[in-house]
C-alpha cells in the first residue's frame, strides 16, 4: 500500500463493542421513526478504490462532482466499501478527511433539487433525498467509527490521542448537524434514533475530556477554530428553530448563524445560580433520545447550554440593524437582506435564549373532517362560488378564440382554458378538494393530518381554503408548514385569515409601465374589533410601496394603493392598503 502523509496517528483498534450500533436514520425507509441495522463486520472481501488518502485524492481527480446525479452514486458506493474494509483508524481518518469536502460541496447541490419542494416529493425530489441522507449517515458513520476506535481508555496518551479524539467528535457530530439540515429541508424531523446517537457521541468526548479542545475546521469554519462542543450546541440551536417553518432561504441563514454562534455556547453540569441578567439555557439529558428543551426534568443525565454571550451577541446586531448597518457587515451573510434579517433574528433570539416561542392562544386537541383546497387558481375557484375567472374587458380577438373553443370543446374546455389560461391547465390542482383530519386547533390555526399520497402537494407557503366539518363556507388560509410524519402520513400548520375573503379582480397600474393585464386577487376585509385591516391578496412579486392597484368588485372598478405587507408566502402576498386616485 503507496504511504501516505496523515495528521492522523494510528493507534490500536479497540474491540468491535466500542463500534457505535448505527448513525443517524435515512430517509430510504421512508419514516423518521425507522432505525438502521448495526454496519456490517469489517473486512476486505471488497475493496474500495482507494485505501490511503493519496489514492484517495487520486481517484476523487476523476469524478465528477459537478454533476450531482453522478457524483452522489459514486461517493456513496466507496464510503460503503470503505465502511466494510478493514483499515487502521487513522488511515481511515485521513481518506475521510479527503472526502469531505467533495461531499459537502456536491451535498450542497443536491439539495437544491428537493428543498422547499411541496409535500409528497416527487421521485426524481425523493431519490435526491434519500441519496442525499444516505451520504451524510455513511460519512457521519465514518468518523463515528473512527471516534469510538479511539474512545478506549486503555489507548496510551501518546501520538498526540487527545488531539485526534477532540478532532474526530467534533468532524461526527458536525456531519450530524449537516444530516439534520438536509433532512429538515426535505420537510422531515430527526427520530429518538438520532438523539440518542448524538447526545451519546457528546458524552463520550465529555468523558474523555476533549468536548471543548479548539480543532481546526477549514470546510465548515475557514480560520476560526471549533470544537466538539460547537458542533453539538449547533445541532440544539438548529432544532429548536423549527427550521421546517422556515422558508429555503431563510432556513440557510439560520444554519449557518446556528453553524457559526455554536461556539458562544458554554457546558454547564448544574443550572446556573444566579439567573439575573442571564438567557435561559437549553437543557438536555445525554441519556436520552429526546431533543433540547427549555424545561429541565429531575431525572436523567442533564446538562445545560448556557445562552447567554450568544443573547448579548443576537441582541447587538438587531440593534445595529434598526440603526441601518448593512447584514453583511455584521457577518450575517452576503446573501442576507433586510427586513428579513431582523425578523429572523428575533425569531431565533426568542428561541435560542429567551425561553422558545409562546403560544399567543390557547390549542386544543380538535377531531373531525375537513374540506381543504390548494393553490392560488384553486382557492380563487372556490371562493368565487367555483365561477371561473373572467377578465373585466376584453378584446375581439380573445372573444373569438373563446367562441371557437366553446364550439369546438364545449362549456367546460371554454372555463377551463380560456378564463384561467395557460398556467391553470392542471385542472386537478384547483378542481380537487382534499379530506383532512383535524389533529388540534386554536382561534386562528389548524393542524390537520392526511395520508402522504392520497392528494394534491402542499408546501409551507402555498395559499388554500378550508372548510371545517359541516360549515357551508371555505375560509382563506395558508400553509405554516408541512412535515412527512410517520406511518407516511402528512401533517401541516394552517393560519386562518380573518374574515371572509371575496373572490376579486386585480390590474397593476403604473405610470413608468404598461397597464398590466387582469389578474385573480382575493379581498379580506377590516375588522376593527381585531385592529385588521382591510387587506388585499394578490400574486407574489406585486407588492411595491404605494403601488396602485385597480380592484373590481361586483364590476364596480376600485382604485386603491399597497402599503405594507402582512403576510408574504410562496405564491401570495397579504398586503394592508388604502384608497388610491
Amino acid at each position: 500500500m503507496a504511504t501516505s502523509v496523515s495528521p492522523f496517528p494510528d493507534v490500536v483498534t479497540p474491540p468491535s463493542g466500542n463500534v457505535p450500533p448505527h448513525a443517524p436514520r435515512t430517509a430510504a425507509a421512508n419514516a423518521p421513526t425507522a432505525a438502521k441495522a448495526p454496519p456490517p463486520a469489517a473486512g476486505t472481501e471488497q475493496k474500495p478504490a482507494f485505501l490511503d488518502a493519496a489514492e484517495c485524492a487520486a481517484w476523487l481527480a476523476r469524478v465528477p462532482l459537478a454533476n450531482v446525479s453522478l457524483a452522489q452514486p459514486m461517493l456513496l458506493r466507496q464510503l460503503n466499501l470503505l465502511h466494510r474494509h478493514e483499515l487502521l483508524p487513522g488511515e481511515r481518518a485521513a481518506i475521510l478527511e479527503a472526502l469531505r469536502r467533495p461531499v459537502i460541496e456536491v451535498q450542497a447541490d443536491a439539495a437544491n433539487i428537493f428543498a422547499g419542494r411541496p409535500l409528497p416529493l416527487a421521485p426524481p425530489e425523493q431519490a435526491a433525498l434519500e441519496r442525499t441522507l444516505d451520504l451524510w449517515r455513511m460519512l457521519a458513520q465514518g468518523y463515528q467509527r473512527c471516534f469510538f476506535s479511539v474512545c478506549d481508555e486503555k489507548i496510551e496518551r501518546s501520538r498526540n490521542v487527545p488531539a485526534l479524539r477532540a478532532l474526530l467528535a467534533q468532524r461526527t457530530l458536525a456531519a450530524f448537524a449537516d444530516w439534520q439540515v438536509d433532512l429538515c429541508r426535505g420537510e422531515e424531523l430527526p427520530d429518538a434514533a438520532y438523539w440518542q446517537q448524538l447526545h451519546r457521541i457528546f458524552a463520550a468526548a465529555e468523558r474523555l475530556g476533549v468536548a471543548s479542545v479548539a480543532v481546526s475546521d477549514p470546510v465548515r469554519h475557514g480560520a476560526t477554530p471549533t470544537s466538539a462542543l460547537a458542533a453539538y450546541a449547533e445541532c440544539n440551536l438548529l432544532c429548536t428553530t423549527s427550521p421546517y417553518e422556515l422558508p429555503p432561504r431563510h432556513m440557510v441563514w439560520v444554519a449557518r448563524w446556528a453553524r457559526r454562534w455554536g461556539a458562544k455556547l458554554d457546558l454547564l453540569t448544574a443550572p446556573p445560580e444566579d439567573i439575573r441578567n442571564r438567557a435561559v439555557p437549553l437543557w438536555v439529558d445525554l441519556d436520552s433520545d429526546r431533543p433540547p428543551s427549555h424545561a429541565p426534568q429531575p431525572e436523567g443525565n442533564g446538562r445545560w447550554l448556557e445562552t447567554t454571550e450568544l443573547r448579548k451577541s443576537l441582541a447587538a446586531r438587531i440593534a445595529l440593524l434598526e440603526q441601518g448597518r448593512a447584514p453583511a457587515k455584521l457577518q450575517l451573510g452576503d446573501d442576507v437582506t433586510q427586513p428579513a434579517a431582523a425578523q429572523l433574528l428575533q425569531r431565533v433570539l426568542q428561541r435560542w435564549c429567551e425561553g422558545g416561542a409562546k403560544r399567543c392562544e390557547e390549542r386544543r386537541a380538535g377531531t373531525g373532517a375537513c374540506r381543504v383546497v390548494a393553490g392560488f387558481a384553486a382557492v380563487h375557484f372556490q371562493l368565487s362560488g367555483r365561477q371561473a375567472f373572467r377578465a373585466p374587458s376584453r378584446d375581439d380577438a380573445a372573444l373569438r378564440r373563446e367562441r371557437e373553443e366553446f364550439e369546438t370543446f364545449g362549456e367546460r374546455r371554454h372555463t377551463l382554458q380560456t378564463d384561467f389560461g395557460q398556467d391553470d391547465l392542471q385542472v386537478e390542482n384547483w378542481l380537487v378538494t382534499d379530506d383532512w383530519q383535524m389533529v388540534n386547533e386554536s382561534a386562528t390555526g389548524l393542524c390537520l393530518a392526511r395520508p402522504l399520497r392520497e392528494g394534491v402537494r402542499i408546501g409551507a407557503g402555498m395559499l388554500t381554503a378550508v372548510k371545517i366539518g359541516s360549515s357551508e363556507r371555505f375560509m382563506l388560509a395558508c400553509v405554516r408548514w408541512a412535515l412527512r410524519g410517520t406511518d407516511d402520513m402528512l401533517q401541516a400548520g394552517i393560519q386562518l385569515f380573518p374574515g371572509e375573503a371575496r373572490a376579486v379582480a386585480i390590474r397593476v397600474i403604473d405610470p413608468e409601465e404598461t397597464t398590466a393585464t387582469w389578474r385573480k386577487g382575493l379581498l379580506l376585509p377590516e375588522i376593527p374589533a381585531l385592529r385588521v385591516p382591510t387587506s388585499l391578496v394578490v400574486p407574489a412579486g406585486t407588492f411595491k410601496l404605494e403601488r396602485r392597484v385597480q380592484v373590481m368588485i361586483d364590476h364596480q372598478p376600485r382604485m386603491v394603493k399597497l402599503f405594507r405587507v402582512l403576510e408574504r408566502g410562496s405564491e401570495y402576498e397579504r398586503c394592508s392598503l388604502y384608497a388610491g386616485d
